[in-house]
């Protein structure tokens, strides 16, 4: 079989002006290199204080995922759904989590909901788990009408979200999922409203670790099961 991709790609440099996200060589969403790259990364464990749950990155968040993440939520690369969520899917594979586990996102703030179109976190939760064939459901809802977490230090993000979030009361085991963690203030939150409601938080995953050389540094994990 002719392999085409090659053909489609520089076609759709030439006509639409399609470049990778992470480099700028032409490319649809990432070119084959950076997504060799960013395919290779071995997930690591992540330390952060006040975060209670084994924490998974698929990736350091620097110098690829910095550049996917952004292009994936706010400038509307949907095309790069399915590489990110199998870097989900392989960090939350890292966990081991039981059968019959379900994958919970951290919810989104409503505003970029609305600004967006989409809900992008609940799009990767869901590919994430098709790709592990497991279950997920939006379980969490949140009151995340605090300053942005941008602009706050970790302690302040803390305060921010802490009792923002709140989960119905439910049973069974649950890995949150986020797309990047940066203090780990959310994930905090995420597992202290589930464990409230009644679940088995059996960990987290994140594709990107933002902070991965500023806090106690992570140690490298053995990827787990191969992703479909």
């Amino acid at each position: 079989m002719v392999d085409v991709s090659g053909f489609l790609v520089a076609a759709a440099h030439l006509f639409l002006g399609a470049v990778c996200a992470v480099c700028g060589a032409p490319g649809w969403g990432a070119c084959t290199a950076c997504r060799s790259v960013i395919q290779g990364a071995v997930p690591h464990e992540v330390y952060r204080p006040g975060l209670n749950v084994p924490l998974i990155a698929a990736n350091d968040y620097r110098p690829q995922v910095e550049k996917l993440v952004p292009a994936f939520k706010d400038d509307g690369a949907l095309q790069l759904a399915p590489l990110l969520s199998r870097r989900l899917a392989t960090a939350v594979s890292c966990l081991d989590a039981p059968g019959g586990a379900r994958l919970v996102p951290v919810p989104s703030l409503a505003s970029a909901v609305r600004r967006r179109g989409l809900d992008h976190g609940a799009m990767l939760a869901a590919s994430a788990a098709r790709h592990l064939n497991m279950q997920w459901r939006a379980e969490l809802r949140g009151d995340l009408r605090g300053l942005d977490q941008r602009s706050l230090s970790a302690a302040g993000r803390q305060l921010n979200v802490h009792g923002t979030m709140r989960a119905r009361r439910l049973s069974g085991a649950v890995v949150i999922v986020d797309d990047v963690c940066t203090t780990g203030a959310s994930l905090a939150e995420a597992a202290r409203a589930l464990e409230m409601a009644g679940a088995c938080v059996v960990g987290a995953a994140v594709i990107g670790d933002a902070d991965r050389h500023c806090a106690t540094p992570s140690t490298d994990f053995h990827p787990g099961r191969p992703v479909s």
